[in-house]
Formats: structure tokens, C-alpha cells, sequence
């Protein structure tokens, strides 16, 4: 992590938080809203600034680990070399225009 990514991260989310949104992950996986593409986002609970959203994986997967912090720009936080979705730019200017959202969801199936 440089001196620049420590700086900008946030105070640990909320676990229970993570919890939700990993949860949701595999709920909208397992109901057939999203297959390996789609993923859904929540507005840090302690940053309002910071949004946390799954590396870039098949939704049915995700778990607390996979779960990453993007700055209001959507940038990773601390990648460490996972791979990031392209949508989360989308995500950072919902959230920077939206401060009353406080989740956004991406529903992709393939035909």
C-alpha cells in the first residue's frame, strides 16, 4: 500500500455491513438477477466518500475477502492486485451526485 492509499483509506467498514453486501452478492446470483457478470455496491458507513464493491468476480462467489474500498473516484483503496471492475466509475459518480443513495446494484445476464 504507498503513503497515499494509507492516507485515503477509511475506518474498517462496519463487518456487519460487508456481511450484507457479500450476502447480497450470492442472493441476487442465486435468484437469477445477475449470472457471472452484474454486481451490486454500498456506500461506506463510516466514509461517505468510499463505496466498497467485490473485485472483479462472479457474484455467486464473492466473500468478506473479496470485498475492496474505492475513493469518491472510484479508485481502489488498497488493490493489491485484484482485478476491478470498469463500472465502478459509474458507481463513484452515482454516489458523488447521490448522496441519499446508499446502494446501487448492476444487473448483466448474458442472452
Amino acid at each position: 500500500m504507498t503513503a497515499a492509499s494509507a492516507a485515503a483509506q477509511s475506518p474498517t467498514a462496519d463487518p456487519a455491513l460487508i456481511e450484507d453486501l457479500v450476502a447480497a452478492n450470492r442472493i441476487l446470483y442465486d435468484q437469477g438477477v445477475v449470472d457471472g457478470f452484474g454486481h451490486v455496491s454500498v456506500r461506506h458507513d463510516k466514509n461517505p466518500e468510499h463505496f466498497l464493491l467485490a473485485r472483479s468476480m462472479a457474484p455467486g462467489l464473492v466473500t468478506a475477502a473479496d470485498i475492496m474500498e474505492f475513493d469518491r473516484d472510484g479508485n481502489a483503496i488498497d488493490p493489491t492486485g485484484r482485478a476491478v471492475y470498469l463500472e465502478r466509475f459509474i458507481r463513484s459518480e452515482i454516489y458523488k451526485a447521490h448522496p441519499e443513495v446508499k446502494g446501487s446494484c448492476t444487473a448483466t445476464r448474458r442472452r
